[in-house]
């Protein structure tokens, strides 16, 4: 048995001893206690190392980019096609998709996916389409969610619709980098980009001793995510959410889909251990410096740090052409529509990311649109994500 698992099994079954003699004050335990302690002494040893499956290797068919909207450009396409069509291949990584390291897909219910699934291999499709999760990628929109951003800003570039563009959400920043590359190909030098997001930094694994002291708290929360009850995952979730800085505390508009995707990561904890050397970040340092190596930081790009209902109202944005919201939950989504929305110009483009993956943002859109009498056409993207044009 390899030393760490050793010492994480010992050191979790005394834990877990003193903590049962703590509690009853007495020198004997009951044999309920002795049974847990026993319990999460044997756990320790059937649960499986944190591991990270090899990335696919096989090369793909050529016909199968092609069957995806990969296929070559046609002989007449300008320079500016061929420059964001590459960009886009780089920002989902499909030019080196053998190291992109694709762990997860996203609950996709046209696909038959209600709830999130572990990946076992890479999927051309899935990335495309934006539905799965990998840990080197400078983005999660796929392809087609790229298109778009690209014919909403090649649209207000051509119509003249004046404003800047923001995403509120942005991670690692690739939409708004694409966002900055379509107005820099088409020779823009007025708009600026917004970024924001909380920028929470991506965490490095904890020294041995640290994770030792917080295995026993890491099982009890798994054996806690097992429990067949969503009385006792809503509590769960309510008391983890209130541990994290990435988004707003909102467990009143928690549904039962978000409940179950977060059970889920709960359940599967051990299996997202990062790749050493192989991580985009969400820090704000790491997302500069995507923009960065890509040439497209310069004065015009703005980061806004912070939960939405923070930075947006003092925010220095006057007249915006393009408002792309990927904040997920209900509270991020209905801050970001308060703030923003009176500043999008007639003419201007309004992108939801997760109107059909997380019923919290669909709420808080369909909420918003009808008390303020929008009845633009809401146009669906892919199996995810929809968008309007200001009347």
């Amino acid at each position: 048995m390899p030393g760490y698992h050793l010492v994480s099994m010992i050191f979790a079954s005394t834990i877990s001893a003193a903590l049962a003699l703590w509690w009853t004050g007495a020198d004997l335990m009951p044999l309920p206690l002795y049974t847990a302690w026993f319990a999460v002494f044997f756990i320790v040893t059937l649960l499986p190392h944190p591991t990270l499956e090899a990335p696919c290797t096989s090369p793909l068919d050529p016909c199968e980019y092609k069957e995806h909207g990969l296929g070559p450009l046609e002989e007449t396409a300008s320079s500016t096609a061929l420059y964001l069509d590459m960009l886009k291949r780089v920002l989902v990584n499909v030019v080196y998709h053998e190291q992109s390291h694709q762990f997860l897909l996203t609950r996709s219910i046209p696909e038959g996916r209600p709830d999130p699934l572990l990946a076992r291999s890479f999927s051309l499709r899935c990335r495309c389409m934006g539905e799965d999760m990998s840990f080197n990628t400078l983005t999660m929109v796929g392809l087609r969610r790229l298109d778009n951003i690209q014919h909403c800003v090649e649209t207000l570039l051509k119509d003249g619709v004046w404003g800047d563009l923001i995403e509120t959400g942005c991670a690692k920043g690739g939409a708004c980098i694409f966002m900055k590359a379509t107005l820099r190909a088409h020779e823009d030098r007025t708009r600026k980009v917004f970024c924001c997001d909380t920028f929470s930094s991506t965490k490095q694994p904890p020294s041995p001793l640290i994770g030792f002291l917080l295995y026993p708290l890491w099982l009890l929360m798994r054996a806690l995510a097992q429990i067949p009850f969503s009385a006792c995952h809503r509590k769960l979730y309510a008391a983890l959410m209130r541990l994290q800085h990435s988004f707003p505390v909102d467990v009143e508009h928690a549904s039962e889909d978000t409940i179950r995707s977060f059970i889920f990561f709960v359940r599967n904890t051990h299996r997202f251990v990062r790749p050493a050397g192989l991580c985009t970040g969400t820090g704000l340092a790491e997302v500069k410096s995507h923009f960065a190596r890509l040439g497209l930081l310069d004065e015009r790009v703005f980061f806004l740090k912070g939960f939405f209902s923070d930075t947006l109202p003092t925010a220095p944005i006057s007249q915006l052409a393009l408002i792309r919201l990927d904040g997920d939950l209900y509270a991020s989504t209905m801050d970001s529509l308060k703030e923003l929305y009176p500043k999008l110009q007639s003419g201007g483009f309004c992108i939801v990311d997760d109107y059909y993956s997380f019923t919290e943002c669909r709420q808080a859109v369909d909420e918003y649109r009808t008390k303020h009498g929008i009845v633009d056409e809401l146009v669906r993207i892919d199996n995810m994500s929809v968008f309007w044009r200001r009347a």
